[in-house]
């Protein structure tokens, strides 16, 4: 980090927490106790903290800030009730986090507007927060605003994790964790990786490695290195074209890894992992939604187990990108169906505030240049 502030106990995993409690003089049981406090009572203080002996709060207090990071913009969209927050950070950057409701059964939502229809908004059984991983992101994908404000830097584990705090301490019961926000996960891999530990915490907010998803562009190198290390969180690939030529002029990244590339290294993930891996393409009119694309998407899938997700595309401010027809949605979905593919299309969350990637910090940067 950009500053020589105390470092936050959102840092620290719970072994981590045990070790400096002990290496202090205090019992190794009060990690347990700090991280109950923090992540199941959701408190905003030490002070709140009644079980622990004054003294030991007030050491806390000065040596490890219990780090609230301030929300400078919230939007909320009223038709599927998604929530973002745009965080500020100590050295001035600033970081978003979307909310997005998860409901007991199939909800049918508006293809043009995301608005769900009526009377399904009432079976929200938890939420899923998408964080963000970077403060900008330096792979600059043409269709994406997190790109637009350039790489600023890494976020700590501590700034990740403060952000699903952020929606706790409002209320909302967080059940999923996507990495799926501005930034690229696996190029901040030991911040993230430190992330899952202290969220799997059963003290903490417990959440087994199969309500979290991570996302990349496809950093194969990185994508070998979870799977030996045994990571057993889903992964998500963020595809969005078919061929090589195509995906580069979309996603700078791809000049440097092939599809091929990518999906030997997806198929070594699942090998070792053993989970099917979710395949994300943006739907995008006249760019990546032909026929041609639905076959050439139908043989990318031919021996990788993996459920596909459609998205219409978000357009962002001054972009050149527009979201594809409904009906060329339904037809690609189609092709992909006779060739015996899982496939979904999920109609973005949030679609009428700017809930896409690294928009709100775009409009709000813009707005503070004048």
């Amino acid at each position: 980090m950009a500053n020589d502030s105390p470092q936050s106990v959102l840092d620290f995993t719970l072994e981590e927490l045990r070790d400096w409690l002990v290496h202090q003089g205090h019992p190794a049981f009060r990690a347990a106790q700090i991280y109950q406090w923090i992540y199941q009572k959701g408190v905003s203080s030490y002070a709140e903290m009644s079980n622990l002996p004054e003294t030991l709060r007030s050491e806390l207090a000065r040596q490890m800030p219990l780090d609230i990071r301030p929300v400078i913009a919230r939007q909320e969209d009223p038709r599927d009730q998604t929530w973002k927050f745009l965080y500020q950070l100590p050295d001035g950057e600033c970081v978003e986090a979307v909310l997005m409701p998860r409901y007991a059964g199939s909800v049918k939502t508006d293809p043009q507007t995301g608005a769900v229809r009526a009377g399904d908004s009432t079976g929200i059984e938890g939420y899923t927060v998408c964080l963000s991983t970077q403060a900008g992101c330096q792979f600059a994908c043409r269709f994406c605003a997190s790109g637009q404000l350039g790489y600023k830097r890494n976020l700590t584990a501590g700034e990740i994790i403060a952000q699903v705090m952020g929606f706790i301490r409002a209320g909302k019961p967080v059940s999923r964790v996507v990495f799926m926000g501005t930034g690229e996960p696996l190029h901040n891999l030991d911040a993230v990786r430190k992330t899952i530990a202290i969220l799997h915490a059963q003290e903490g907010l417990n959440l087994s490695p199969r309500r979290v998803t991570v996302s990349t562009v496809g950093l194969v190198p990185e994508m070998y290195r979870i799977a030996k290390e045994g990571w057993k969180v889903k992964l998500a690939l963020s595809l969005h074209a078919t061929s090589d030529v195509k995906r580069a002029e979309l996603m700078p990244l791809a000049r440097a890894y092939g599809l091929d590339q990518v999906k030997d290294a997806a198929r070594y993930y699942q090998r070792c992992n053993g989970r099917r891996i979710s395949l994300e393409y943006l739907m995008m009119q006249g760019v990546n939604d032909s026929p041609k694309d639905a076959e050439r998407l139908a043989k990318f899938c031919d021996g990788l187990e993996c459920h596909v997700n459609l998205i219409p595309y978000n357009a962002i401010p001054r972009g050149p990108f527009r979201p594809s027809a409904p009906e060329r949605i339904q037809e690609f979905k189609a092709h992909l169906l006779r060739h015996k593919i899982d496939v979904t299309v999920r109609y973005s969350r949030g679609r009428s505030i700017d809930a896409a990637c690294g928009q709100l910090r775009l409009r709000h940067e813009q707005s503070r240049a004048g």
